[in-house]
């Protein structure tokens, strides 16, 4: 019966950190604005852009309580996920958003992170496509005919 009761007492005791530990902490979402467009939507799924275009993108917290150092992490797939750029933004109860931009990427997967203390806050997966893949795309299907 100790050991049973020691079992449980440690399942509480573990479950309750866990819930303590996931509730609080930063949380926020990720949202686009494209060229020509007056507002930001959020991001749903994984985008895909145009190496051409240049794309607003912006993360937004829910609640900031106090000053926070945040890591802002473009990464690019290769064989494995290759750090392309790396910064740091500071937010505030009076600035709970991080702004940037998609633009002159090369054709690829990437992955943007919204970070602290080595812990993921948000990422946004997305894809930039060639205009000009799509056009020799077009002249192979053509030249089939």
């Amino acid at each position: 019966m100790n050991a049973w009761r020691r079992v449980v007492l440690l399942a509480v005791f573990s479950a309750s950190v866990l819930l303590v530990s996931g509730c609080g902490g930063l949380k926020g979402e990720f949202a686009v604005k494209r060229p020509f467009s007056d507002e930001y939507r959020r991001v749903t799924g994984i985008p895909e852009f145009s190496a051409a275009e240049r794309v607003a993108w912006v993360y937004v917290f829910s609640k900031v309580t106090e000053e926070h150092t945040i890591g802002v992490i473009l990464m690019k797939k290769e064989l494995v996920w290759v750090d392309v750029s790396t910064r740091t933004e500071r937010i505030d109860v009076m600035q709970k958003v991080i702004y940037g931009e998609i633009e002159g990427l090369e054709k690829g997967r990437y992955r943007q992170l919204i970070t602290e203390k080595g812990k993921i806050l948000g990422e946004m997966e997305f894809l930039v496509y060639s205009e000009t893949d799509d056009e020799n795309a077009d002249a192979d299907v053509a030249e089939q005919k």
